[in-house]
């Protein structure tokens, strides 16, 4: 049997490196994805800390690494995009659930306000305990 090749061209739909600069919706899609560049680095520290505080290092090494101007403001960064990133979660997160009591949809409103309190919450006990 034979097969005789197409002589139409393929299609390939061309597309630039500029695409999310065309509509506002694509630029913030973008400004929320690339929140994951500061977590990394959140992560990075972290890491650190837990590697400090295993080789007993952890009050010399680790707090005088968080105490240099440069991690300083790039924490303050990460806070930024960790915000942005749980606003826009909280956000979209109840729109997406489907939970029903006696027969009627949850309140997409109130389910982010007990996202945002729970956030608090572990936030403020975070605050106290350290």
């Amino acid at each position: 049997m034979t097969t005789t090749a197409s002589k139409r061209r393929k299609y390939v739909r061309e597309i630039k490196p500029t695409w999310w600069k065309k509509l506002d919706f694509y630029k913030f899609y973008v400004l929320r994805e690339s929140t994951s560049v500061p977590t990394v680095w959140f992560c990075l520290v972290l890491l650190y800390g837990l590697v400090s505080l295993g080789k007993g290092t952890f009050a010399t090494d680790f707090v005088g690494f968080l105490q240099n101007p440069v991690v300083v403001i790039l924490n303050i960064i990460t806070l930024g995009a960790v915000l942005l990133n749980s606003f826009t979660f909280f956000g979209m997160a109840p729109q997406m659930m489907n939970i029903i009591v006696k027969n009627e949809r949850i309140n997409v409103t109130l389910v982010s306000r007990v996202f945002w309190g729970i956030t608090a919450f572990v936030s403020l006990l975070a605050l106290i305990l350290v």
